[in-house]
């Protein structure tokens, strides 16, 4: 069973960053072949979700507070290659669903790779743009109202 853990950037240890950053770097930088900067000065103010199978970290996310951004976001969402569609996004992104609601936020933007539109939409966010590309790769504005979801829930 994979543990996640959530930690803001002075949380992290020398080597959990390291794996963080890896992480993001194989996925969005080789894998998807996008040199972008990754680094982007918005980690120190991010609360991470990592997820781990013992010791190593084979997934992320990173929740935006809404003063970075103008509304809560979730970013950098990556699951190593090998343990694809085993529920590790799913489970960090109800736990981060969960988490931001428990703030009081209403609202919560993310921006989706436009192939992975279904994915998100199935926990109830929604398109908010056209498809454009960012460094290379389509993507897509979604949003999810949390007020509506909940009501959706209670029916």
């Amino acid at each position: 069973m994979y543990q996640t853990k959530w930690m803001a950037f002075d949380e992290l240890d020398g080597a959990s960053l390291y794996q963080l950053l890896k992480l993001r770097t194989d996925i969005f930088v080789v894998e998807q072949n996008c040199p972008y900067p990754e680094l982007d000065n918005r980690d120190q103010e991010a609360l991470h979700g990592l997820a781990y199978d013992g010791q190593h970290l084979i997934g992320c996310l990173r929740i935006l507070p809404r003063k970075l951004s103008g509304a809560v976001a979730i970013g950098r969402v990556a699951v190593q290659t090998g343990y694809r569609s085993n529920g590790i996004a799913r489970k960090l992104l109800n736990e981060a669903i969960v988490h931001i609601q428990g703030q009081g936020e209403a609202l919560i933007d993310l921006q989706a790779q436009a192939h992975l539109k279904q994915f998100y939409g199935s926990f109830g966010f929604k398109e908010m743009s056209d498809v454009y590309l960012e460094d290379g790769i389509p993507h897509l504005d979604m949003q999810m109202n949390l007020e509506e979801v909940s009501k959706r829930l209670q029916e």
